[in-house]
């Protein structure tokens, strides 16, 4: 018999993360771990202001998960008929599947990758991502954390001041430049000055969100104008990569916990694959056992920000390391 449990744990930050949804100098973060015999597996549950996650959503539907006698489950396929059954936050559908997936790896004493029959990937390159500065903190922020060990920095962008920001960053770091700004923008025309203001041979991989999820028209005018590669992160959520997004998005942002499993996430990379569409695993603010996990489906992906578990102050697992922005799995996976 399966047992199952949940918990609840502060992770202290090492400087206050600054967002568009809101500041904070900590994260509480759930672990569900399920348990049979010695061994175990566990996830984790990162939550999404944006999606209206709180603690209470989290737990109740563990409760109302638990109350589905989970204990009996023997394979994925039954574990997944339950979850699905019910309608709980995505990032814990993500923790409660992860959880029972890293427990069958052990159980069966292969890799995840087996377990889920996807192709390795040992190593990747990290973006990092800037929390949102003024235009006069950015220079020092890149030096005191020694940044330009990263081949590419995002940072957080408004209307207001997105030009002087970029070109801030651009001054202080020779590497690539990641723009999110996290559907700041009131239209596609606004969007497209933007980009003319910043001016020729500005070392750009990516605009992330410029406009509103619900901006449907102005992301399809935006996507043939546009210059610099436009990528969907709140538009995309825990459904399908479509056609709809084909026409709108030349990359995708993945999270895990947004897609609410490894085998939904999978399903939209290689959805967005068949579609021409670029990908990337992104990550809501996790200790290493969520970065872990995305690196789990790295092979084949374009674009990598996993940097989230180095703005913790401590990491209470210690499953990736990072050395000159590339992330490593730190044991033998």
């Amino acid at each position: 018999m399966l047992n199952w449990t949940i918990e609840k744990i502060e992770l202290p930050l090492r400087y206050t993360w600054k967002i568009a949804h809101g500041s904070t100098n900590s994260k509480t973060q759930y672990f569900v771990t399920v348990e049979c015999d010695g061994l175990s597996g566990k996830g984790e549950v990162a939550l999404s202001t944006r999606l209206q996650e709180s603690d209470s959503l989290v737990e109740n539907g563990f409760k109302k998960f638990m109350g589905a006698d989970p204990s009996k489950c023997t394979t994925l396929e039954e574990l997944l008929k339950i979850v699905g059954s019910m309608n709980l936050p995505n990032s814990l559908k993500f923790g409660i599947e992860s959880a029972f997936v890293h427990y069958l790896a052990n159980l069966s004493e292969q890799s995840v990758h087996q377990i889920l029959g996807l192709n390795t990937l040992n190593t990747v390159n990290t973006g990092y991502s800037l929390p949102i500065l003024e235009t006069g903190e950015i220079s020092e922020f890149v030096v005191k954390h020694n940044l330009d060990r990263f081949h590419a920095l995002k940072i957080k962008v408004d209307q207001d001041n997105a030009v002087e920001k970029v070109k801030e960053l651009a001054k202080v770091f020779r590497g690539n430049l990641r723009i999110d700004a996290n559907e700041s923008f009131d239209n596609a025309d606004q969007v497209i000055k933007f980009i003319e203001d910043l001016g020729p041979n500005m070392p750009i991989e990516f605009l992330e969100q410029p406009l509103a999820a619900d901006k449907h028209d102005d992301y399809h005018y935006l996507f043939d104008k546009s210059e610099i590669d436009i990528m969907g992160d709140e538009s995309v959520t825990s459904t399908d990569i479509t056609e709809y997004h084909a026409e709108r998005f030349h990359a995708v942002n993945i999270k895990l916990q947004k897609a609410g499993g490894y085998l939904k996430a999978m399903k939209q990379i290689r959805e967005a694959r068949e579609l021409g569409i670029k990908t990337m695993l992104g990550c809501m603010v996790e200790s290493s056992l969520g970065i872990s996990c995305a690196l789990n489906l790295a092979f084949g992906v374009d674009y990598f920000d996993l940097d989230s578990f180095l703005f913790l102050e401590k990491d209470p697992f210690d499953l990736v390391t990072e050395e000159k922005g590339r992330l490593f799995y730190s044991h033998f996976h």
